[in-house]
């Protein structure tokens, strides 16, 4: 058996505007891509996400569209295509585990709500409370986020093992909930996203 890692870089991500699922013609489709731009998804009320993509990943950010600067809360989903070695030497690649690098100033007030794991259109796995493993991961983004050599290689990952054994037949992708619950001047960022893969060759 082979063990075969593949991560993308935090800054390839995309957005889904909220209820894009439901559009199935020219009217839906253009009423959300007229209303959310490539980077600012617009939410209920005032309430706008904001993602950054910057050199060492994408940054999150739920804020007051209006004329305020109040508190928001809110969801968004961004996925992440991870390069998938669906056959390789004639062997299927089986899905064993997910890593999320991330990292928030507030764990309390912005963090990661869900996980889906899709190989095309199977869902074949999901966390709605998916645990945290790390100090570094409930704040001091100030302090660590464009220098890692001093920072222990699982600190700010979010491990998820426990995903059935199965075999990968098209392409994976990572579907990541990131929740605000009141926030205000803080954000999350996404540095990488991976799986690991097995493979009987």
């Amino acid at each position: 058996m082979r063990l075969h890692k593949s991560h993308i870089h935090g800054n390839s991500v995309a957005l889904e505007y909220p209820r894009a699922d439901q559009a199935t013609g020219k009217r839906g489709a253009y009423y959300r891509s007229r209303y959310s731009s490539q980077d600012n998804v617009p939410l209920s009320g005032d309430t706008t996400v904001a993602c950054l993509r910057l050199r060492w990943g994408s940054r999150f950010i739920f804020y007051d569209s209006g004329s305020k600067n109040k508190p928001k809360s809110g969801s968004v989903w961004c996925h992440y295509a991870i390069p998938t070695p669906v056959i390789e030497e004639g062997s299927r690649a089986r899905i064993r585990r997910v890593e999320i690098n991330y990292e928030s100033t507030m764990i309390s007030e912005i963090s990661v709500g869900a996980v889906e794991v899709w190989d095309g259109n199977r869902l074949i796995h999901e966390e709605t409370n998916p645990g945290r493993s790390g100090v570094g991961i409930n704040g001091g983004i100030t302090g660590s986020t464009r220098d890692f050599r001093n920072v222990p290689e699982e600190e700010n990952v979010l491990i998820i093992d426990d995903i059935p054994d199965q075999f990968i037949f098209f392409g994976l992708s990572v579907s990541i909930k990131i929740e605000a619950n009141n926030a205000k001047d803080d954000y999350l960022e996404i540095r990488s996203v991976g799986a690991d893969f097995a493979i009987d060759v």
